[in-house]
């Protein structure tokens, strides 16, 4: 009897053999073991690749490969696999096979609830797939041997069951990403053997990175002046060093702002990343615009090859150089880059995300070294998940987290971590270093302030930034800076109305400026406060929560060229105030420094107590306000519904009135008018010159008719875009 060769791709490229199903089951086996195999000791990944694909044995699929036009998804097959394994549950008792049906029957189009996978998915499968296991002795054979092979997994007794529930669902999303990842890598290479060919090359070891740092710092000391920031800056890079050969795997970077925590940071994960066997660093930030910044900083230093930047707002459409066109294919799984450089919304929506696009990269978070920059700005509303997650990475993927802030924190509070324990700091006197770095003086400004008696404060001072709580505001202060205007003075409006491009230009000109030493005035919102390399003598912030006054007065005399730089704290006459715990985080900061005074900023412990206050104000749901720590076990689909990072609706709005360069809007409006569906590189390279509203807000509300819908939570303006504020209009009434 003749073996039938079944067939898991066709080619319609002559002369181009079929991608047999053996092959494809071969190579995405080898594959998947390779990327699970430190994690994986039980054999779920190597199952799951032995079945995933069975269901392509089926009459119907086998008939859908010969058709001469073939619609994509008319044809299941994904529930066969899931199907052999059912019935080898029928002889064998192993929750492994359980695991592993539920990855296989998500592997196209996500991960479902466990539950759902055998209430509904197996049950309701098209007859024609019941027969898979019939077509199918020889895998479901090699299946019971892996069983065998491999140990089973642990149980959990009744008093840690919730924590044993979360470190299998974590390991199912990283089997689930391994399998995803490593289907898609071997498809492509029957495909596209070129383009796979593309994902490799050129980056440097670990070893060689931190090398290449280790020269880079010694060069910056040698030509640096020996100041004493510049010492303190040491100071802080070897205590990252010295640190990082210590078998911790949760510590704490809190320095002040401008003591080079970019560099000792990325110092601390590569030193640590040698000796501890981490194959990449992972560093996330709150904010695009840092990202930008900060994944500059180190190409420069370690090259572009090894460095991937992933964001929203990168687009490689317009660069078709080698290195462009790999670090576009590793976006999709993170794959081939040492060090990446990516959002918290980036790392944490796909933590929790069940569709393959976002978790096809998860498998690459175990051996690593996640840096959260700037970790205070995470979502106090989802914080509880996010270090439930954080903590089982570290306990059993082997992964080390470090929480980087400029903000003095207490870690004393358990709501700020979970109950993972406390980090370790790796600065021992940073009280010390925060006391010793008083390179502003906080002065509060005793009466609420107008927007025409602010004005006329700032330009008594040469260069002077300004930060408000609300867009409304800032171009409130922006248009009167406008109408007090003296000859030769620069000023600039910054807020998040302003597209990504348009932003990125006005803060280089900005920088330009105040190297030349120019008369500037800079009117923004809270965007600036947060990593963006500015270093202005005096700024002006209206009260806000602690933490951001104390990330406003790191854009002040930040490379300490003044004795002194002056950060005044005002009120605002008429001012808005974003609601939630923005709101509650004023209130707290305004009842501190009535009692204390401004020099208590300078504390660490004032920050304690802010924390500590801050926290009990928020109730039994304030770090998990969706309840994600409380759904059923295995609730995949219901986590990747609820969680999100940012907790308001928002849409993008294209601006097609902003005058970007060599016609790119232009050619995206065409492209959305004559493409028959938009890419994803088309949404990537949108966002550039897109700005996001809230859809409960004003102004999506009250300008319907300048919008054209393109897409669900994306829009077209045809309003008009005011290159100096952007689609703020004069009338403008939110917020």
């Amino acid at each position: 009897m003749t073996k039938i060769k079944y067939i898991a791709h066709s080619s319609e490229t002559e002369n181009h053999e079929p991608h047999y199903l053996d092959e494809h089951i071969r190579g995405t086996y080898f594959q998947a073991r390779r990327f699970s195999h430190t994690f994986d000791r039980y054999g779920i990944t190597a199952i799951a690749a032995i079945a995933h694909d069975l269901g392509k044995k089926s009459a119907p699929f086998v008939q859908y490969l010969k058709a001469d036009k073939k619609i994509r998804g008319s044809v299941q097959h994904a529930i066969g696999g899931g199907i052999a394994l059912s019935s080898i549950m029928q002889e064998v008792e192993d929750e492994r096979i359980i695991m592993a049906a539920a990855i296989v029957a998500g592997h196209h189009t996500g991960m479902t609830d466990l539950r759902t996978v055998f209430t509904e998915k197996i049950p309701k499968a098209p007859q024609y797939l019941k027969a898979i296991p019939d077509l199918s002795r020889t895998e479901m054979q090699i299946i019971k041997d892996i069983l065998k092979r491999f140990p089973r997994l642990p149980l959990g007794g009744k008093s840690d069951s919730k924590s044993s529930f979360a470190y299998k669902e974590m390991l199912m999303r990283m089997c689930f990403s391994a399998l995803v990842d490593s289907d898609f890598l071997d498809t492509e290479r029957y495909f596209d053997y070129g383009k796979s060919k593309k994902r490799h090359g050129g980056a440097l070891s670990i070893q060689q990175l931190d090398q290449q740092l280790q020269n880079y710092m010694l060069e910056l000391r040698r030509k640096g002046q020996d100041k004493e920031i510049n010492k303190n800056r040491n100071e802080v890079y070897m205590a990252c060093r010295e640190a990082a050969k210590q078998p911790l795997f949760f510590r704490a970077l809190v320095v002040p702002t401008g003591l080079g925590k970019t560099m000792a940071s990325i110092a601390f994960a590569l030193e640590h990343a040698k000796r501890f066997n981490k194959k990449r660093v992972i560093v996330a930030l709150p904010l695009v615009n840092i990202i930008d910044q900060t994944a500059k900083k180190y190409q420069e230093v370690f090259g572009k090859a090894s460095v991937l930047e992933q964001h929203s707002q990168l687009s490689y459409a317009d660069d078709k150089d080698e290195s462009m066109e790999r670090a576009k294919l590793a976006a999709e799984n993170w794959d081939s880059f040492p060090i990446i450089v990516t959002t918290t919304v980036e790392l944490f929506e796909s933590l929790f995300s069940n569709r393959t696009s976002k978790t096809r990269k998860l498998h690459r978070l175990t051996n690593s070294v996640i840096i959260l920059d700037e970790f205070q700005k995470l979502p106090i509303h989802v914080l509880a998940p996010i270090f439930q997650a954080l903590h089982i990475l570290m306990e059993h993927f082997n992964v080390t987290a470090v929480l980087c802030s400029a903000t003095p924190l207490s870690f004393k509070n358990t709501e700020l971590v979970g109950n993972m324990g406390t980090p370790v700091e790796i600065c021992k006197n940073h009280d010390q270093l925060f006391v010793g770095m008083k390179r502003v003086e906080y002065i509060r400004v005793k009466k609420p302030l107008t927007a025409s008696e602010l004005v006329a404060r700032m330009r008594k001072h040469p260069a002077a930034l300004c930060i408000l709580n609300t867009r409304k505001d800032a171009f409130r202060v922006y248009r009167e800076a406008i109408r007090q205007k003296v000859n030769g003075q620069h000023i600039y409006h910054l807020s998040n109305r302003m597209c990504p491009h348009h932003r990125k230009k006005v803060i280089e000109q900005i920088k330009e400026d105040l190297k030349n030493e120019k008369s500037i005035l800079v009117i923004a919102t809270s965007l600036v406060e947060a990593g963006v390399d500015l270093d202005f003598p005096t700024v002006f912030r209206t009260m806000a929560p602690m933490d951001s006054i104390v990330q406003a007065a790191g854009r002040c005399n930040r490379e300490g060229k003044l004795e002194k730089g002056t950060v005044f704290i005002f009120e605002l006459v008429g001012g808005g105030m974003p609601g939630g715990m923005y709101r509650k985080g004023t209130e707290q900061t305004r009842i501190l420094l009535n009692h204390h005074g401004t020099a208590a900023l300078h504390e660490p412990w004032i920050f304690e107590k802010y924390f500590r206050s801050l926290y009990s104000l928020g109730g039994d749901d304030l770090l998990d306000s969706y309840g994600i720590t409380s759904l059923k076990p295995f609730s995949f689909e219901k986590a990747s519904r609820l969680f999100q990072m940012i907790d308001q609706n928002t849409v993008s709005i294209l601006c097609k009135n902003y005058q970007g360069e060599d016609g790119q809007i232009e050619r995206l409006i065409r492209r959305y008018k004559e493409a028959p569906y938009l890419t994803k590189e088309w949404y990537r390279e949108a966002q550039l010159f897109a700005v996001n509203e809230y859809v409960d807000g004003s102004f999506f509300k009250e300008n319907q008719n300048q919008l054209e819908k393109v897409s669900e939570g994306w829009y077209i303006w045809h309003g008009d875009y005011d290159m100096k504020t952007g689609i703020m209009d004069m009338d403008e009434g939110g917020d």
